[in-house]
């Protein structure tokens, strides 16, 4: 009895139907991983946010975004991430890096309480996965613009004596400083955020509600630069050494796209704010602990006579939008719909 085959024809339909479902199927897994990736980013962001909690139940007040000896030169200074530490189960690596009793300049020089300066770089160097979000595909990515946070030196000397700049830690999550650019003095009145230089806020001074304002977001460094949760390589620099590597200001539109704003040039307006790999916007932990995912067509404002610092005038304007009053903590405007 003769057995009968497969044709040519049949085996290439079968084959296509196969490549049909297949194509069906990709996205519907690349969504799936996405939605994973992005619950991950959340429960870090959930995690920093407890992590501010408990600190600020301790120290009756929110860690300092950063700050250093206004009578030394304006060197790299410890960041209110490397003072959460202890707060996001990282408590060994906080006293082996001698966070607050030794300045992060001294650390680079003596290696902390280590003996060698090497010791303490390899502890900076840490890879902390709650400071780093999933879906940010920039981290290993050849060339990232990421790798340009290094220390080497605030004013642009070798810090240590090391031969070459030297990287740390990198973070997806910067605090947020405000309506616009924070000043670098501790008494500018201009600071309107949780986070900035010498900062002090406890609950009480956020006067729009906990649960009103913002106080960590995200930045991706696939397009825009993220931070360092270890500190910043210049207190009261500016550019790629200021204290952009700390905090975020509603400045420059949340926006994948690498031209944020259009008076704003891409590599500095997208390094100033807040952005993600998430599609359509990127999450932020509110300062009542809560993590909520901002679409990225959130209402936008940017007072049109604003300059680079502006002014808490500027901040208190009521034609500023939802994202301005967000990141600001008392500029008793009311916040809806976000």
């Amino acid at each position: 009895m003769r057995r009968r085959g497969f044709t040519l024809v049949e085996l290439l339909v079968v084959i296509a139907i196969i490549g049909v479902l297949v194509a069906l199927l990709l996205p519907a897994v690349q969504s799936a991983r996405e939605a994973a990736r992005r619950m991950s980013c959340g429960n870090n962001l959930k995690q920093i946010a407890l992590g501010l909690h408990n600190y600020h139940d301790t120290y009756k007040t929110m860690p300092s975004g950063w700050f250093d000896d206004p009578n030394i030169d304006p060197f790299e200074s410890w960041g209110w991430s490397a003072l959460l530490l202890p707060y996001v189960e990282q408590q060994a690596l906080h006293e082996k890096l001698g966070v607050t009793r030794f300045t992060l300049r001294d650390s680079l020089a003596t290696g902390g309480v280590q003996p060698t300066p090497s010791a303490f770089l390899q502890l900076a160097q840490t890879r902390l996965e709650v400071f780093m979000c999933p879906s940010d595909s920039g981290f290993n990515r050849p060339g990232s613009v990421h790798n340009n946070r290094n220390f080497n030196g605030g004013n642009g000397t070798v810090a240590g004596g090391h031969a070459q700049p030297v990287l740390v830690g990198v973070s997806n999550y910067p605090g947020v400083a405000g309506h616009r650019d924070v000043g670098s003095n501790a008494s500018d009145p201009d600071n309107t955020g949780v986070f900035f230089h010498h900062s002090n806020v406890n609950f009480a001074d956020i006067l729009d509600g906990t649960s009103n304002t913002l106080a960590v977001g995200e930045r991706e460094t696939f397009h825009c630069r993220s931070g360092s949760w270890v500190g910043t390589r210049r207190t009261r620099g500016s550019a790629g050494r200021s204290f952009n590597i700390l905090i975020g200001t509603s400045r420059p539109k949340m926006n994948q796209d690498t031209n944020v704003i259009a008076w704003d040039t891409p590599r500095w307006g997208c390094m100033e704010g807040f952005s993600s790999m998430h599609p359509g916007g990127a999450q932020f932990a509110l300062c009542d602990g809560s993590v909520r995912f901002l679409a990225e067509t959130i209402d936008h404002y940017w007072h049109p006579n604003t300059d680079v610092n502006g002014s808490l005038a500027h901040s208190r304007d009521d034609r500023n939008r939802t994202y301005q009053r967000l990141m600001t903590r008392h500029d008793t405007l009311p916040v809806s719909g976000f």
